[in-house]
């Protein structure tokens, strides 16, 4: 027999009408596929990416990836919220009421931001910023007159009916740092950063503090601070509602 006619004897015990993905099950997560790279909006770079989606309908045991990556690579949008609704309108119609959650970085002047956008069809979009920055020490400042350094970040949760200018949201951000890192510096622009970061200390409190006063309207708002002297971290919080942290 030939190879070619083995094969067509083979399909004949496929089942076509297999749909194993909308078996129901008992426990709702978010899936999906994670390393996905797609054509960012511009039309010049490619944006790896992890996509999940959870549906609000039906809890069904697997995600249809097929449907997901076809999706994701299906059109060129405006913009990301517009891009994660048309995933999101593909994919409900065989897994309704589903939202889609984007993972990637934005590059901006010569850093790199880690965005987190949740949209579902219609209505707000969720976002997280995780922004890198650098503080100095306020205490040590006022002791000795050099304040330590170290590495911090600001965590922030938005919410918006309107797409954000994600550069400019992350711009804000930075403002909240005692300076912003940067990758290439001569040893004379190294002196200037170190002096930039000295003459305005903060502790993560204050970072905090500086990016609610930025973003009134924020869900959820932190600050960690990854020192230089200590073993541990520093961190610090904010929430619109005491208590509550986010899922994203």
């Amino acid at each position: 027999m030939r190879q070619q006619d083995r094969a067509t004897d083979a399909l004949d015990f496929i089942d076509a009408t297999a749909d194993v993905q909308t078996e129901i099950s008992q426990l709702p997560v978010d899936a999906g596929i994670a390393n996905l790279r797609v054509v960012g909006s511009s039309g010049n770079f490619s944006m790896p990416v992890e996509l999940s989606i959870q549906t609000s309908t039906g809890l069904h045991r697997g995600v249809h990836m097929s449907r997901l990556v076809k999706a994701a690579n299906s059109r060129k949008p405006r913009g990301v919220e517009q891009w994660l609704r048309w995933i999101c309108k593909d994919v409900n119609q065989t897994q309704p009421g589903s939202s889609v959650t984007a993972s990637f970085e934005l590059p901006f002047e010569d850093q790199f931001a880690k965005v987190t956008m949740r949209a579902t069809q219609r209505g707000s979009v969720t976002y997280r910023y995780v922004v890198d920055g650098m503080t100095a020490c306020p205490c040590s400042k006022k002791m000795i007159g050099i304040g330590h350094m170290q590495r911090a970040q600001l965590t922030v949760v938005l919410k918006s009916e309107k797409p954000l200018d994600s550069i400019g949201v992350v711009g804000r951000i930075t403002e909240c740092f005692s300076a912003t890192p940067v990758e290439h510096l001569k040893r004379l622009d190294e002196a200037k950063k170190i002096m930039e970061a000295q003459a305005n200390p903060k502790f993560a409190e204050d970072i905090v503090r500086e990016c609610v006063s930025r973003f009134p309207n924020a869900l959820y708002i932190s600050g960690r601070c990854f020192e230089s002297i200590h073993a541990h971290d520093a961190i610090a919080t904010w929430s619109a509602r005491p208590g509550w942290m986010p899922i994203l």
